[in-house]
This record gives structure tokens, sequence and C-alpha cells, in this order.
């Protein structure tokens, strides 16, 4: 990564204290989207009674919620890995982008953030603008899931390479998952890494990845890549010019 200035590690800082802050100053949800997340509620709720769910909704009301916060982690990381294998590239260079622009990453996501937040607490605040806020909500949501898929991979490559150990993608894609989940599961700053650090990350490496890959077809170099494969035909031909 390349080394970053002492005010680069400022901005992290100040990021993480920001984000602790306004968790811990919320009081609630705006009421508007309150309103807005109880219809989908009571839709959950007659379409369960309509199919005669009702018994498998008591069932899962009597898991705790910690098993059912794995259930969904394990879920996502399912389907982050049907997304990895499909678009690797991709998410090879969202991976490269983090490790070695880390600070652009960092200042473009707080930017992304902070915008993004204010237009749907803008739209939220409006009863027209609801619907619009809420699909908003689920747009950025489906962006941050894409951008968490590097900083996985990321996590991962980084903790194998204090022990020496070289491994593919989908292994630091496995392992950087636990990290993230154990990040987001400390007391205090749990919240914090979940609903603001990996996001400002997250949102960062979407944007990144858009202008470089696809805008200015710039491709940096995958480090973990397998540079020495394993090659059977030039082999073979080897063995058969002896004989």
């Amino acid at each position: 990564m390349d080394k970053m200035k002492k005010a680069d590690w400022f901005l992290i800082y100040i990021t993480v204290v920001i984000g602790i802050t306004l968790l811990r100053i919320s009081k609630g949800y705006p009421y508007g989207l309150v309103q807005f997340l109880n219809s989908f509620v009571e839709l959950a709720g007659n379409i369960i009674e309509y199919f005669g769910l009702t018994k498998i909704f008591y069932i899962l009301q009597n898991i705790p919620i910690k098993w059912l916060l794995f259930f969904v982690a394990g879920i996502q990381m399912a389907i982050g890995f049907l997304v990895l294998y499909l678009f690797r590239s991709v998410w090879e260079q969202g991976t490269m982008i983090l490790l070695k622009k880390g600070n652009t990453v960092l200042k473009t996501g707080i930017t992304l953030y902070i915008m993004i937040v204010s237009v749907i607490a803008i739209f939220i605040c409006s009863i027209v603008g609801l619907p619009i806020g809420g699909i908003m909500i689920l747009l950025t949501h489906i962006a941050i899931s894409f951008g968490r898929i590097p900083i996985m991979i990321f996590l991962g490559y980084l903790l194998l390479q204090q022990f020496r150990i070289k491994g593919e993608i989908y292994l630091y894609y496995m392992i950087g998952g636990f990290v993230m989940l154990l990040f987001e599961s400390v007391y205090m700053i749990g919240n914090a890494f979940l609903f603001f650090v990996f996001p400002v990350f997250a949102l960062g490496i979407d944007m990144l990845i858009f202008l470089y890959y696809f805008v200015y077809q710039c491709r940096l170099p995958v480090e973990f890549e397998q540079k020495h494969k394993f090659d059977r035909k030039k082999m073979r031909d080897i063995i058969k010019k002896d004989l």
C-alpha cells in the first residue's frame, strides 16, 4: 500500500470518531423512514397470514438474533462468491485499487457517503419523496454489498500475508469475510464499522472501479495472481523430446 501521510491517518481517525458519534447521539430514525419501513412490515405480515406461514414466523421469532445475523451474513457471502466467480477481474481490480490507492478510496467514499446520506435525508423528510428515498436506500445497500467484496479480499490477503501464506482469491474472500464480521461484532464500535467505516470504503471502491476499470480502462497488476502456472502441454513436449 502507498505510504499514507499523517493527514490521511488523521482523516481515518476523524472518520471513525464521526461515525461513532453520530450513532451515539442519534435518538432514532426519521419518522418518515419508520412509516415507510412499517408499511413493508405490515405487507410481510399480510403475506404470511395469507399463505398460512404463521407457524414458520413464530419459529423464526424464537431463534436468537445472533443466529439470524450469521444466517444472513452466510447468504450474503454465498451471493458474493457467485458474483466474484462471474466477475472476478472486476473485483480483483477493486482489491488492487484499495491496496494501491487506499487514501483516494477513503476520500472518495467519504464524499459519496455524505452526498448520498444528505440526498436520502431530503427525500425521506418529504412525504412525496419518501418512495424515492426508499429506492435510493435500496440501491445504496446493493452498491455497498458489491463494494464489500474487494474489502473482504483485501482483509483476507493482508491477514494471510502476515503469516506468509499464499492462497487463492476465494480463500482471501472467505477469510476476509470472517474478519469483517469480527470487526462488526466488536462491542461499542461494531456499529460504526457496519454503518459507516465499511460503507465509506465500499462506496469509494465502487466509484473508482467505475472510473478506472470501465471509463479509463486502466488495469492495475494483480499482486496475488499466480504468475507461474503448471503448463501440462509444455511438460508433455519436454518428455516427448527426451524420448
